[in-house]
């Protein structure tokens, strides 16, 4: 029983002096964002949410009254063919999600350059098992959205804007 509890009590320390640290909140260097998406796009409002959930930063409906503005340039979605089986059938596929963004001011200035995000995902995939497999790309689909807006939120977190003797 000691050894169990001292080797918990290791574990802890050794995590602890590691870096090791649960994610929390991000803080945004500038107080309003507007971002350039139609409002009824399913990545707006999941960005919307997550940045109002996790930052003090406000959303904005107008570009001249926000401090900085995500605007995402192009965002595209692609099923390739991975595999084939002997028979000549699909075996695998690979999910693709390829959005490129630019994070600018009022006055039209990088805040952050412009970049591009590509996120990946394999899935096998049976005849037998159709509807199982098209709910599971539809998850994969979903997380990959969902790792688009965490590493959106760790780049706008990393924005220094200029300080205004610079501009």
């Amino acid at each position: 029983m000691r050894v169990r509890i001292i080797l918990a009590t290791l574990l802890a320390l050794l995590l602890s002096a590691c870096g090791f640290q649960l994610r929390g909140s991000y803080s945004l260097p500038f107080d309003t964002l507007y971002i350039a998406l139609p409002t009824s796009t399913e990545l707006h409002a999941v960005l919307k949410r997550n940045i109002l959930a996790a930052t003090q930063t406000r959303i904005v409906d107008d570009s001249q009254s926000a401090q900085a503005t995500l605007a995402i340039t192009s965002d595209r979605q692609v099923k390739d063919i991975l595999s084939l089986n002997s028979a000549g059938r699909v075996r695998e596929f690979q999910l693709v999600r390829t959005v490129s963004f630019r994070v600018h001011d009022a006055a039209n200035r990088d805040l952050i350059p412009p970049g591009q995000i590509v996120l990946r995902r394999d899935i096998s995939f049976s005849d037998a098992q159709v509807l199982s497999k098209e709910a599971e790309e539809g998850l994969l689909w979903r997380d990959i959205q969902d790792d688009l807006v965490q590493q959106l939120l760790r780049r706008l977190a990393a924005a220094r804007p200029k300080p205004a003797e610079e501009q």
